[in-house]
């Protein structure tokens, strides 16, 4: 994926808290020690990564009592941060996984943010920010237009989906996985045509040992990848065993996880998405 989109949308994959399961015994072990290890670090003062932590560990089932200060941080930086579809969307989610209403989160209407910047069909400028909202709006309940399915069902390439709103470049792990979450939280069934297809797709870029890079193929499994297709694959109800398996070889022994088996890349990105995909 490309490094631009990777830093907005790390943590996007969070899929809606009206999903979430019982996570395998394995699961919930490297979960909840990833969980630790992310609440030894500083909080961070980069309003996305605020809230892409908050959701994370509210998936992992860390207590609300325990977020109050990474709330209130997002709470102030997210007024600022959160102006575009996408990131108001970050915001509102991870509003919505606290329990907050973000209507009135920080005294801010991010709902409201988000469909202010919805232009004919779209909202931003990317599937990612697009799928974002429609996964925010859901969370909180509201509406999502027609038009907005519509859009990504137009912008599916020859298999998933690439990072911009129309056909063109390359399908790519990250957005298709993205993608299909998005549509199931708007409602389209798990026996769709395009979803069935695109899941296909999913599954045969798959490596080996079950694992995902973003261009799929043989390349080393990335974690971020691996996670955005976990979530998506539970979506369609498949259990994504082997990638599963893949991601949790990816821990480290203080909990965090590495981008790549040998290439720490930026572990907190890598930790925030394999908590969330592993608590579900």
């Amino acid at each position: 994926m490309r490094r631009a989109a990777a830093i907005m949308v790390a943590g996007l994959f969070l899929l809606t808290a009206a999903s979430v399961a019982a996570a395998p015994p394995a699961d919930r072990v490297a979960a909840t020690r990833g969980a630790a290890w992310i609440e030894r670090q500083p909080i961070p003062s980069f309003g996305g990564q605020q809230a892409d932590a908050i959701i994370a560990l509210r998936a992992a089932s860390v207590p609300r009592s325990r977020l109050r200060l990474r709330a209130r941080a997002l709470a102030k930086s997210g007024k600022d941060y959160g102006t575009r579809p996408g990131a108001a969307a970050k915001v509102a989610r991870a509003a919505s996984a606290i329990g907050a209403d973000p209507r009135r989160f920080g005294r801010v209407n991010y709902v409201a943010r988000i469909r202010n910047g919805y232009r004919d069909g779209a909202y931003g400028a990317n599937v990612f920010e697009h799928s974002l909202a429609i996964l925010a709006l859901r969370e909180a309940r509201t509406r999502v237009p027609a038009g907005a399915v519509a859009t990504l069902r137009r912008a599916r390439g020859s298999g998933g989906w690439g990072l911009d709103l129309r056909r063109s470049g390359r399908d790519e792990v990250d957005a298709t996985a993205i993608v299909i979450q998005a549509l199931r939280a708007a409602g389209v069934r798990r026996n769709d045509p395009a979803l069935r297809k695109a899941t296909a797709w999913l599954l045969r870029q798959a490596h080996a040992r079950g694992g995902f890079d973003s261009r799929g193929g043989r390349r080393p499994a990335e974690a971020n990848s691996t996670a955005a297709a976990i979530l998506a694959l539970r979506t369609m109800g498949r259990s994504g065993m082997a990638a599963r398996q893949n991601l949790r070889q990816l821990q480290q022994p203080n909990g965090a996880f590495n981008w790549k088996l040998r290439v720490p890349g930026s572990r907190a990105l890598a930790t925030l998405d394999a908590v969330n995909a592993l608590s579900r």
